[in-house]
């Protein structure tokens, strides 16, 4: 080390010397890192994105209208009420909801064909389902995405484990759909 007259200089380094740290190349670690790290943990990185995107269902199992509608309802937002799968959650499921009778908020009960699902995804507050208060925003869906979204609604079938009814356990729609 050398001081400020020049000199060698074997006391600490004084207010004026420049940190090792200082160096942004320098590593500060000292042990070495196993060859190829970084690809198992881009590829880690890689699975739970790819994993988070797609959900847990595989798109294989559906239609090609009804594999947009899923792409559509996550892209969109609408699985964040309906859930990933269609199983519910602030708004009503979607699992079984094709075709089944739903009770509306009114007390009156409707079949949820595709004239159904259609106006519950374009016009939200048109027919509240019984046991839903948070009202669907809209959404801005094109014809397009509503059919697709309603293809999907079909395809996930009856497969919930309690019955297709209008209230929060069963497949109710309006407010319903996207």
């Amino acid at each position: 080390m050398i001081d400020r007259a020049g000199n060698q200089s074997t006391s600490r380094r004084d207010r004026f010397d420049v940190p090792d740290t200082a160096d942004p190349f320098r590593s500060r670690s000292t042990r070495p890192r196993p060859p190829g790290w970084w690809i198992l943990a881009s590829l880690v990185t890689a699975a739970l994105v790819f994993s988070t995107a797609c959900g847990s269902g595989s798109s294989d199992e559906f239609s090609e209208a009804a594999a947009r509608g899923r792409r559509v309802s996550t892209s969109k937002g609408c699985a964040s009420c309906h859930g990933v799968d269609g199983q519910g959650g602030v708004g009503p499921a979607w699992i079984g909801l094709a075709d089944s009778e739903v009770t509306l908020a009114d007390g009156t009960t409707v079949v949820a064909d595709d004239a159904y699902l259609t106006r519950a995804i374009k016009d939200p507050g048109a027919q509240m389902v019984a046991g839903y208060a948070v009202q669907m925003p809209s959404n801005g869906l094109s014809d397009a995405e509503v059919a697709d979204v309603i293809a999907y609604i079909r395809e996930l079938g009856d497969t919930a484990t309690e019955g297709a009814g209008g209230g929060p356990g069963g497949g109710g729609g309006g407010g319903g759909g996207g």
